[in-house]
């Protein structure tokens, strides 16, 4: 009964969106309105179940890109909601497959049903957006379309800025013994030797205490140029301060993950980073500034001076990319003639992997702080 109740709310709330509202009937001897285009897709989330933390994310990204697209379309948004079931997930499939002028889906969430829904929607050729955290996870084929923020090309855009346009040879790593510490301390010691840089260091910490007492005169003495800390935003802060008040480590580079860039990292550590010289690189795909961030904020009912839910965003600049290629009721296009208007977009980079999938990665900027700021250095290409 709960997930009828979920369902038949969507279908109320979706109808209130800007852009979907029902249309009404002109007075008799009046013009008739132009009718609008309607373009329908649907979403596979997980509104119940273990998962549905997640999938309530998703769907208020996708909730706010609906209600922000284009002017004179009716969008039309079918959710259903699997549980953590795969033969929910099955089912759930076939009825929006069976759907007239079906364009797309988004989903499933999480990425590990993938497999579950691949085929299908190859065969079909139904395009489907899913959200995989790692280049290595999930079959593909040409109509799934993997949109993500890549660990691995996080990694490979610092180290390459850190080598190549900083100048950086040496390299501490300090991570949490994390199986995700470990991974990241693994990707950045292989990308900074692939650019020319040389790991001199590398050393792990408890992710509960932060200890790192036996690891300040260890990285000291190995005299690096720059020290990568893959942790969350208030660890790392405290771990930098730590290092650069008991370690002396004045001039030492500290480079880190997307989870830098955060207003909590700011209010810790902005005032004790070096002036005009940046000392703490990161990366993103997102910054302040941006006009995506700030819509999306406000159709969420969210801070702006916060940091966004970034799996929320994510699929809500995903949905906004979707409905901006002009997709006809009911698709038809191959993926490839789909995704050519975003082959010229600068903010975006796509590939086809070794699966046959299409990989749509927003481009990642290199950031910073400075005098108690956030600093866009530049925007990766």
């Amino acid at each position: 009964m709960k997930r009828k109740l979920i369902l038949l709310l969507l279908v109320f709330i979706s109808a209130l969106t800007p852009q979907a509202r029902p249309q009404m009937n002109a007075p008799e001897g009046t013009d008739a309105p132009a009718p609008q285009k309607v373009v329908t897709f649907g979403c596979l989330l997980p509104l119940t179940g273990r998962y549905n933390v997640l999938g309530q994310k998703a769907l208020k990204g996708v909730l706010a890109a609906a209600g922000s697209g284009t002017t004179g379309v009716q969008y039309r948004v079918i959710v259903k909601d699997f549980g953590d079931s795969d033969r929910q997930l099955a089912l759930s499939l076939d009825e929006l497959l069976r759907t007239p002028d079906l364009s797309f889906i988004i989903g499933p969430v999480p990425s590990k049903y993938i497999r579950t829904v691949s085929q299908k929607v190859n065969t079909k050729k139904v395009p489907s957006v899913v959200f995989p955290v790692s280049a290595d996870e999930g079959p593909g084929g040409p109509y799934i379309i993997k949109y993500y923020y890549p660990l691995e090309e996080q990694v490979r855009v610092l180290s390459e800025y850190a080598v190549r346009r900083l100048g950086v040879r040496r390299f501490a790593v300090l991570y949490p013994g994390t199986p995700f510490g470990g991974r990241m301390k693994e990707l950045f010691a292989a990308d900074a030797a692939e650019n020319g840089g040389k790991l001199v260091y590398e050393g792990s910490y408890d992710p509960e205490s932060r200890d790192i007492s036996k690891e300040i005169d260890w990285i000291r003495s190995a005299a690096p140029d720059a020290v990568f800390i893959p942790d969350g935003a208030a660890s790392s802060a405290e771990l930098i301060l730590r290092l650069k008040r008991e370690g002396k480590l004045r001039d030492v580079l500290f480079l880190g993950p997307s989870t830098w860039n955060s207003p909590l990292f700011l209010s810790l550590i902005g005032h004790e980073i070096d002036g005009f010289v940046y000392r703490a690189i990161f990366t993103d795909v997102f910054f302040y500034g941006d006009a995506d961030w700030d819509e999306f904020s406000k159709s969420t009912g969210g801070n702006p001076d916060e940091k966004p839910d970034i799996f929320g965003y994510q699929v809500y600049r995903a949905v906004k990319l979707m409905l901006s290629l002009g997709i006809e009721p009911g698709g038809g296009e191959t993926t490839a003639d789909m995704l050519k208007p975003v082959k010229n977009d600068p903010s975006y980079n796509i590939v086809v992997d070794g699966n046959g999938s299409y990989r749509v990665s927003p481009r990642y900027r290199i950031l910073s702080v400075s005098d108690g700021e956030l600093i866009d250095i530049i925007n990766v290409k």
